[in-house]
């Protein structure tokens, strides 16, 4: 086996495939990258067991140039740090005999031991199914919108993972710990509507949001155990959670009696305040005060002290006094979700959960439930 690539394109590849390796395994083979040469084209393959990656790599996008044809398993940690170290744009890889692999530039060369690839599980990357076409950038910012509501620990293994799903032509991306919701809908360009409902496992979705980087758009394909996400030259796959998830939208309340409308940023820096640290590392309480013209803020963390503030800068068409408990550190992701934007805070009464929304726009919902507070 050998071949020249492009030094930059291959330690790129190579560490997309290595972000999904699980390095406390207890088999060794899956804390390895296989490497596999074709006439024209290289394919790096890693997993985990429920996640599956495949990067591929040609003359187009690496200036890969083919001069015999082989496969290897390696443990990415030690080549990435060569790659890195390495100062070529250019790179030849040459595999000696079946227990070692040679790294060439001009000057310098490196020998690694390799392991048998066949020794490596065989994956099957499922490319048929159920296909949406989603612009890649809207799909990370919503799941750095919607994670916040996952508890990864959760008991309930359905509520370990993100939810998709497709109503009236739109993809319904919900996540829930039944303390909070978020939920993000985006539009579709569908010829019929799709039946999907599946849950994607919380590692899975973190370690797609590392591979999105700078990626434009984004096919997914749903079938029967597995979601496909394939961007540009990468198939990303993972199993999907079995069970129903909860109909999250009927938890949102439909009728109000108070609603705020408050800079995002400018509320936060209030809650900030208030989510005085504890030495067990538990969010405080944060009481909400709600007056016609007038928020007061209270917050008490035992043995460590008291928060107390007025806040006025908000609008309200209507308001009836209210006075409520919330988890500060939910309140807080929760409205940090809308960035710098001008967002409705949503009350019915002192026992239902606040939703928390863009002004004049629902696409991206925020569900808190109230905490009780025992005297």
């Amino acid at each position: 086996m050998e071949f020249t690539i492009k030094r930059n394109s291959f330690f790129e590849e190579l560490s997309k495939t290595s972000k999904i390796i699980d390095y406390k395994s207890i088999n060794p083979i899956l804390n390895c990258v296989l490497v596999e040469l074709t006439n024209d084209k290289l394919v790096l393959i890693s997993t985990n067991g429920t996640l599956s990656i495949k990067c591929v790599l040609n003359n187009d996008n690496s200036h890969l140039e083919v001069k015999q044809t082989g496969r290897f398993l390696i443990k990415s940690k030690h080549i990435l740090e060569i790659l890195k170290r390495l100062d070529d744009d250019l790179i030849t890889v040459i595999m000696v005999e079946n227990n070692e692999i040679k790294i060439k530039t001009t000057k310098t060369e490196f020998n690694l031991n390799i392991l048998d690839a066949d020794d490596y599980p065989l994956i099957g990357f499922r490319e048929k199914g159920i296909e949406l076409n989603i612009d890649a950038q809207e799909i990370k910012r919503t799941i750095n919108q919607t994670i916040i509501s996952i508890n990864e620990w959760n008991k309930k293994i359905v509520l370990t993972g993100m939810n998709f799903k497709i109503k009236d032509k739109k993809l319904l991306i919900s996540a829930t710990d039944m303390f909070r919701i978020s939920q993000k809908t985006i539009p579709l360009k569908l010829q019929e509507n799709e039946d999907i409902n599946i849950t994607i496992p919380f590692k899975s979705i973190l370690d797609l949001n590392k591979i999105i980087e700078n990626t434009k758009q984004l096919k997914i394909l749903i079938n029967e155990n597995y979601a496909t996400f394939i961007l540009d030259n990468t198939i990303f796959q993972s199993n999907l959670i079995d069970g129903q998830f909860p109909n999250v939208e009927g938890a949102f309340p439909q009728e109000f009696k108070t609603a705020i409308t408050v800079n995002s940023k400018t509320i936060l820096k209030t809650l900030n305040r208030a989510d005085l640290p504890t030495d067990d590392n538990l969010s405080s309480i944060i009481n909400m005060k709600i007056q016609q013209n007038k928020i007061f803020f209270r917050s008490t963390i035992t043995d460590i002290g008291t928060f107390e503030e007025e806040f006025d800068n908000f609008t309200s068409e209507k308001i009836e006094d209210l006075n409520i408990n919330f988890n500060t550190r939910f309140l807080i992701e929760a409205i940090r979700s809308f960035d710098d934007e001008m967002v409705e805070l949503k009350f019915v009464n002192n026992v239902k959960p606040v939703v928390i929304n863009k002004k004049g726009s629902e696409d991206l919902k925020q569900v808190v439930l109230p905490t009780y507070i025992t005297n």
